[in-house]
Formats: C-alpha cells, structure tokens, sequence
C-alpha cells in the first residue's frame, strides 16, 4: 500500500482548474463521425502465452460436463461426466459423432443438481476396471446428502452400466447446498481418494475444516476391496487417524481444507495434487501428505483467515502457490502433464481459475516452486482437468465442449509494444489538460455502477469503417478495434467538484482475440497516468463535515475487471439502451445520446424507432437529488429494480459467475428471480429466520445486510469499501413495500 496521499494541495487545485477550463473550450463535435486510431491498445502488455485451445471432439457437446476420464482399459475410451447426473462413454478420436456416443449411465433422477453446486461430482474406475468392471461415483441428493456409490457394468456390454448393482457405500448429510466437492481419484496405491469441502455457506461456520470428527472439509482415503465391520470398505491401517478411536474419523488422509476442485495424482511421482478454492481474497494449491492440515479456516492461502481461532499446537501446512482476487476468483486444480505431444509442458502441473479462463503451468522441484508460467489467456470457463489413456491434457467447460491445448500460431520471446503511460495510448491531445483527441464520443449512463461515489468521465472510441450493432433491449455489439474509455475522480472535500482530482483512466479493449481491461494510474502531479500490472489499494485523505476521513480505493488488476465483464453480461456494462437513453450536453448541443449515435452513422444501420419510443432506466441521479421529495411505490420498485440489474446482475444472471440460482435482471418477474423467501447460501448476515429478501421486513433481508455490510459478505463486492446510502434506502423503502 502506497502513503496515504493529501488530496487539497494549492498547485492540483490549479491544475485541475485549468484542465476543466481546457476542457470546455473544444467541446465534441456531432456534426460528423471521426475515427479514432485505437491500433496501440490492440496488442498486450504481456508477452503472448505458447499455447491456445481447440476443440478435441468438435462433434460432442455436452450439458454442464464436469468431468473427462478414462477407465485404464486399454480401450482408449472416454467418459465425459455431466452436473445433471449422465455419463457418457465415446471413442477418443477427434471425428467421434453424436451416434458414436452412448450413455453410460443415466443416474439424473436421484443425483439432482437442483442448485450450483450440487448434483454428479465424479467417477473414479477401478485400477482393475478391466477385470472386475467396478466404478465409483459421488454425488448428492436431495434432502440435501452426499453420497458414494458403487456401480458394475453389464456382463454384456461394457458401455453399460448395470443400475442395478448400484451399491452405496458411504453417505453424509450436507449443512448447505455449496462446497460439495466430490473429486474421486485412485491413488497409486489402489485406495480412493475423496476430496470434500466444508459443508457451505460461508467462513466455514461450523468450523469443519479443523474437526477431525467430520469428514467435512477433508480427503478421506478408503479401502474399497476390503469391509470393515458396519461399513462397506475399510479404513487402512496406515492412515493418519486410524487408531484414534471415537471422536476422530479414521477415514481422514489430511484436513483443513476448504473446498478441493480437484485431486489428481502425479502418475510419476504420486504426489497428490488439489486445487482448493479460496473465501474472498487467496486461492491455493497444495500437495496433500499423510496426516497434513492446510489451515482452514485459520488460514486462506498463507495468510491468516481466523488466528483468533488457533490453539497455538496446529502444525500447519503451506500451499505451494496462492494467488489473489486481482488474478482469479476460483482455482480449477488441474493434472501434472506426462504425456508426448507437448513436450515442452512435462512434469508441469496444469491448472487454471474458472472466472479469468487463465491456464497456468507450476513447476515444483520437491521442496519449492521454480515456475509459473501462464500458458494460456483468459479463453475459456474450464471446469475441470482430465487425461486420456497417453496422459495427454484435456479439459471440460461449461459452454458443453471437450478442449486441448496446441502451440499457438503467433509465437514471441520478444517483450511486446504496448503504451506504459496513458500519454502514449493517442487518446488525449494532451493529459495534463485531459484534453481527448477528435473522435473520442463522450457519454454518460443513466444508472451508475457503485464506485465509492467517485465522478466518472466516459468515452467511446471507434477505428475506421468499425460499427456498433444496436439491439434496443439486450446488450450492443461493439467491432474489434472498439475501445471504451472512463476516468475516475475523488473530490478532496466531499461533494465539491473544484477539489476534485483524477485516480484512473481505465479501458476496456475489443481486440482480435478477446475483451481485456486496462488500468492506469494518475500520478500525483496529474499530468500522466502509469499502466498497472497488478491491483493496488491507495488511502486518500477527504474532507467531509464531520471532519477529515481516510478513504481507500483499489485499483484493479487486469484479471479483475473480467470479473464483471463477463461472457454472460456482454463484456461491455455501460453503453447500453437502458442506460444510453438520455439526454447529454456535447458542448455545442444537448441531445438524446442514442439518437446523436444514431446521426453519426456509428450503428451498423439506421434506427427504425425514434429513442423516446424505446426502454429507458430512470436517472438515478436526478432521482437521488429529489430524494427529500415522497416517492411513489412504483418509483422506488422502479429504481430498486433498475439499481439491482445494474449492480448485481452483472454476476446474479443465467450463467453469471456467481450464484447463478438467483437472476436479478431487470425484466425477470420478481417472483422468478429466487430473492423473495430464499435461505442465504453464503453466511448468516441476520437475525433467525433471515432470507434473501423477507418482504416487508428489510432488518431480515440479506440482501440489505449484504449492501451495507463493509466486510468480505458485502454486496457489491469488488472495489468497494463505502457503502452506497442512497442505495441502501432506496432498496430498503422497496423491501418495506414488498407484500
């Protein structure tokens, strides 16, 4: 963290005066469209990863496939796992058709995904699959149970399971519906190996990770060949706890862990690998030993999670890497490589972070890391690792496909050009005036994204003969080339624009492989912004009537700003018709912002409807302003609504990366968006009896709590440390008026 910096300095005051006064004397001309050459943000500050992805069975699609495994037959078979409780059995050839894939077992009406993280986890085959025919499964059930099973194919058919050796041999209540778990793997030495989280919600709230008398949150290892009395395996003498007796669960390999996405062993050297998702701020990766405890919830990566919790006497074990939010939001562990095709990768542990699609390959020598290269850029969801018979890579993602990696096309040793300083990017005449280049289509949104109420200042820039496909209701399709720009300002004394200084101008880039954000940061001079590498807080002084207060704002890696600008949100959040309907002062003229687009000839065709005919959120400003003034029922479901589409349903959406059970969109009809009446899935935020939200009743709605919450539970999440008042009582007047 940088000094906490003084915002009231008498020369930024200047400055600032007189980059506003620049400002205003070359307003934007709306006579015509002018290009902008966004060509310098087209290429990356990062140097081009070796490897991309292509689909390995192009003809197989599959609906939320989970796993993709192999039974060590000698068959070459493959079997690709679905959430939904169906695994199907095909040939491992690129050409492999629809018709050429079978369903191996249907098991969808008892292993019920019913929210996110429930339903068919896994499948491990026997080491002597090929003699004996027996596979295993984990998956849960409702009321709410996680179960492992045992299963035999059908005497005459091996691409068949037999459903009526269905067998169980181990299950458990669950607390919560998330932090499931359920990787199945056989380890080299012919036991199975169960990863499991801590039984959900949030924090682990019942300490499971550090109860050696729960199987929550822990790998279990078990004997599958063999019964001990009053169960269907056996506990091997040799594992950690087994002689501990009563009270301790002699099933336990090693513990504290939070929730395991995935193990997998090394086939070399067979070390056990997991990936383990993190709480709010660290995801990790270990190597599991005998007896180990990897701190949860004492720890989060190497770093203290709850010491006020700690005995003192808890040996804890490290993970080889965390890495931070700034990165990634959910490590996807993955397989170290032996096969052939890549040769480049062997002995490299593969693993990836489901919301950035980043692919990573660590190299560990036996006592530490020696590498972590990032191999593959921000591509896909990858929800899990797998190998096929010749151990080489694949991998499952929740758009249905089957991937693996290849060399990539364009290979570079050499450091990449890429504008460090903001003054190289061609987007300003000059920086220090913040004057912007011709061309540059300034705008403005109806309903803010909450930013600890900074001042925003938005732009968009298009290349030559580039245009916007216009959708009046979804998202618009910005070309490749489309760059959109905005400034974020905090006012030295709270509420007055003369103190006001620049803290950011960030982009975010369409270029020809992707949506990338960039952030830089001003200098304290103002004169010039500095391209960031990785996320930083910074404490700044601000002047308010109740006297001078701290305030923090954090500043976004690379991997955050894809946290938000999703696949599911359309990547691009402001320039919308919702939010673009409204009239905005151009310098020379004010007019509706959708309609001076349209004038500029910037859409891929004219509109056929005039702006006041098509939707519109309210503004939300002028509606702040009047607060003072009563407002209708309907206006503050109006605002409430407008407010959560905008803020939450970014990640709260069909396939958003949070909690997808919950759809916060605007036109999705209340009772449909699961908020009214739901149990909260991640922490206790209130009083008994709390739900997301309980109409007419805001001191038991969690999603009130959540919003003026400043802790890890807080809503929205990233980037904030201020709560939005003026959200809070808009959304607080709703729930009361919810019946």
């Amino acid at each position: 963290m940088r000094p906490i910096i003084p915002l009231g300095t008498s020369a930024l005051f200047l400055a600032l005066c007189f980059s506003f006064a620049a400002a205003e004397e070359k307003p934007f001309g709306i006579e015509k469209f002018v290009p902008v050459d966004t060509s310098r943000l087209m290429g990356s500050p990062d140097p081009l990863p070796p490897l991309e992805i292509e689909k390995a069975f192009p003809n197989l699609r599959f609906e939320r496939p989970l796993q993709i495994a192999h039974a060590g037959d000698g068959t070459h078979r493959l079997f690709a796992v679905t959430q939904k409780g169906i695994i199907y059995v095909f040939p491992n050839r690129p050409d492999a058709t629809e018709r050429e894939c079978k369903v191996f077992l249907d098991w969808s009406k008892v292993a019920q995904l019913v929210e996110n993280e429930e339903g068919m986890m896994g499948v491990a085959f026997h080491p002597k699959f090929k003699e004996n025919g027996t596979f295993y499964v984990y998956y849960t059930r409702r009321p709410l149970q996680s179960v492992l099973a045992r299963f035999r194919v059908m005497k005459d058919d091996t691409d068949r399971a037999d459903p009526d050796s269905f067998e169980i041999l181990m299950n458990f209540p669950q607390p919560y519906w998330n932090h499931n778990g359920g990787s199945l793997e056989f380890g080299p030495d012919g036991y199975l190996y169960l990863g499991l989280g801590d039984g959900g919600s949030g924090n682990d709230p019942h300490r499971n990770g550090q109860n050696l008398n729960t199987f929550l949150g822990k790998v279990l290892r078990i004997d599958v060949d063999r019964e001990d009395p009053g169960r269907k395996y056996a506990i091997p003498r040799d594992n950690p706890f087994a002689d501990r007796g009563e009270g301790v669960k002699g099933e336990i390999w090693a513990y504290g862990v939070r929730n395991i996405w995935r193990l997998s062993f090394d086939r070399l050297t067979g070390a056990l690998w997991a990936g383990d998702v993190g709480q709010n701020k660290y995801e990790e990766v270990d190597i599991l030993v005998k007896g180990g405890n990897y701190g949860w919830n004492l720890k989060e990566g190497f770093h203290d999670f709850r010491p006020d919790l700690a005995k003192g006497d808890e040996k804890l074990i490290a993970p080889i890497i965390d890495y931070g939010r700034g990165i990634g939001q959910c490590v996807i562990g993955g397989v170290v490589y032996r096969g052939k095709a890549l040769p480049e990768l062997y002995g490299a542990y593969l693993y990836s972070d489901y919301n950035t699609g980043h692919v990573w390959a660590l190299r560990y020598d036996g006592a530490k890391m020696t590498g972590n290269l990032e191999i593959v850029r921000r591509k896909k969801e990858i929800s899990s690792f797998g190998q096929d018979e010749s151990d080489e890579v694949l991998f499952t993602c929740f758009d249905g496909y089957i991937y693996k990696f290849r060399k990539a096309e364009k290979q570079s040793t050499e450091e990449p050009y890429f504008p460090r300083r903001l003054s190289e990017t061609g987007f300003f005449a000059s920086t220090k005036t913040m004057t912007p280049v011709a061309g540059l289509i300034p705008y403005d949104v109806n309903v803010p994204l909450w930013s600890d109420g900074a001042a925003k200042e938005r732009y968009i820039a298009l290349p030559a003969g580039k245009k916007i496909g216009f959708s009046p209701a979804g998202q618009w399709e910005f070309p490749v080339g489309a760059v959109l720009v905005k400034t974020f300002f905090l006012d030295a004394a709270n509420g007055d624009p003369a103190t006001r200084r620049r803290l950011e101008t960030r982009f975010m880039v369409h270029n020809e492989r992707e949506w990338v954000g960039y952030t830089y940061l001003w200098n304290d001079e103002q004169t010039d912004a500095a391209l960031m590498d990785a996320a930083a807080t910074i404490d700044y002084r601000v002047k308010t009537p109740q006297g001078e207060m701290t305030q923090s704002w954090y500043y976004p890696s690379r991997a955050d700003c894809m946290n938000c600008h999703t696949p599911a949100a359309g990547f691009v959040l402001g320039p919308n018709t919702r939010q673009m309907n409204r009239e905005h002062d151009f310098g020379k003229a004010k007019d509706n912002q959708i309609r001076t687009l349209d004038h500029l000839g910037v859409f891929g065709e004219s509109l056929a409807a005039s702006a006041d005919k098509m939707e519109a959120y309210p503004d939300w400003n002028e509606a702040i302003r009047r607060q003072k003034n009563a407002k209708s029922a309907k206006e503050t479901t109006t605002l409430a609504r407008a407010y959560l589409d905008v803020n939450c349903a970014i990640c709260h959406c069909p396939g958003g990366i949070s909690d997808n059970s919950l759809d916060m969109r605007l036109h999705t009809p209340l009772v449909e968006t699961k908020l009214l009446g739901t149990p909260p899935a991640k922490g206790d935020y209130g009083p008994e009896g709390s739900k997301i939200i309980v109409p007419g009743d805001p001191d038991r709605s969690i999603l009130l709590l959540r919003m003026k919450a400043r802790d890890q539970g807080r809503m929205p999440n990233v980037a904030t440390s201020k709560v939005d008042d003026d959200a809070v009582e808009i959304i607080r007047q709703w729930i009361e008026s919810l019946k």
